[in-house]
């Protein structure tokens, strides 16, 4: 019996959003953990950032809520999830309104320890991965693919794009990038594969420092919303299936928060993000 609560627990209303699209197995011994407390739990651990043996103890125990982690991201739980509260965002924000615009970009972070597919971007000075995005025009997630650092932006591209296959991209007829996606080989790969265009969006020229490019600015705030999660601050996970999933751990939190915002102060604050 929890006798905490903590800033990143779900609401009731915020779990009804969650809890009819998790898996619930018959047969075997009766549950005796609380769906919602692992939920809560994970939560707590993404936005803070703790490590796993550190999530506090009226949570369910550290290898009960990552097996249940481990399981929703291996069996596409997050993934329903994820992409059912997008519809349900979008329906409500932009009804009647189909996609026919994305974003691509990259972040890189630096990683915490060891773990797989880890290299060096000279350019920001990031031992670590990187982390590729598509968001759609409101700043919503539609792929993410996680790499080495030193990993081109336009090759990683091709592996990115298929992970499209079943978005909802049928009426998206351009996706927007910055100059790290002019490429010949993949200005090919999406003649011969994809039913939009790439357009490249410049820098003005003689700009110095960081500049709000025209378009492209929804994706660039798609990563500060990651941000927001300490977890994300760094890659602080062995695995890149990891890493993706808390990128759509992050969204996910951020959905129902804009669905059901915690008070009216939060609605303000996501709204006005949004």
């Amino acid at each position: 019996m929890r006798t905490d609560t903590y800033p990143s627990d779900v609401t009731d209303e915020q779990w009804r959003l969650v809890e009819p699209h998790i898996p619930v197995y018959p047969g075997g011994r009766p549950r005796t953990t609380k769906l919602r407390d692992v939920v809560d739990g994970i939560f707590y651990l993404l936005r803070t950032g703790c490590q796993w043996r550190y999530l506090p103890k009226d949570f369910p125990p550290k290898s009960t809520t990552w097996r249940y982690f481990d399981e929703w991201r291996h069996n596409g739980t997050l993934d329903t999830i994820h992409d059912l509260l997008r519809k349900k965002v979008r329906s409500v924000e932009k009804p009647y309104s189909p996609r026919t615009t994305a974003s691509v970009d990259s972040q890189s972070v630096d990683t915490t320890s060891g773990g797989e597919k880890r290299g060096r971007d000279n350019a920001k000075n990031v031992d670590g991965r990187k982390r590729h995005i598509v968001v759609d025009s409101m700043g919503l997630l539609l792929a993410v693919l996680i790499t080495a650092a030193d990993v081109d932006d336009a090759q990683a591209a091709q592996e990115l794009f298929p992970r499209l296959e079943g978005q909802p991209m049928s009426k998206v007829v351009r996706m927007y990038a910055d100059t790290k996606y002019h490429n010949f080989a993949l200005y090919e790969w999406v003649e011969a594969n994809a039913s939009w265009e790439l357009e490249i969006i410049r820098r003005p020229k003689d700009a110095e420092g960081w500049v709000k490019l025209p378009i492209r600015w929804t994706v660039e705030r798609t990563f500060a919303w990651l941000g927001r999660c300490r977890r994300l601050t760094k890659d602080r996970e062995k695995s890149v299936m990891s890493s993706e999933a808390f990128v759509k751990l992050a969204m996910i939190q951020l959905m129902i928060n804009r669905l059901e915002p915690k008070d009216t102060e939060a609605a303000f604050h996501y709204h006005l993000a949004a």
